[in-house]
């Protein structure tokens, strides 16, 4: 599986600093989500989702950011 970031609004993966793609096997697999939530979190990401993709690329599972509770616990 890959864990993927994809911009709401148009529909392009993150690739990299600045760099985005509509084709998401060229995108950055970030593999985990902890990864990409502190990703999105450390840049101020805003207008992104989480995006899934399996071993069939054309088929793409998209989770909006809202929809995901993320408390981080400080000790």
């Amino acid at each position: 599986m890959k864990t993927l970031l994809r911009k709401s609004s148009n529909g392009l993966f993150f690739q990299g600093p600045d760099k985005w793609t509509e084709d998401p096997a060229q995108a950055l697999n970030f593999k985990m989500i902890d990864r990409a939530l502190e990703f999105v979190r450390q840049w101020n990401l805003q207008d992104v989702e989480l995006a899934f993709a399996f071993d069939d690329l054309s088929k793409i599972t998209r989770v909006p950011l809202d929809k995901i509770a993320v408390n981080y616990s400080q000790s």
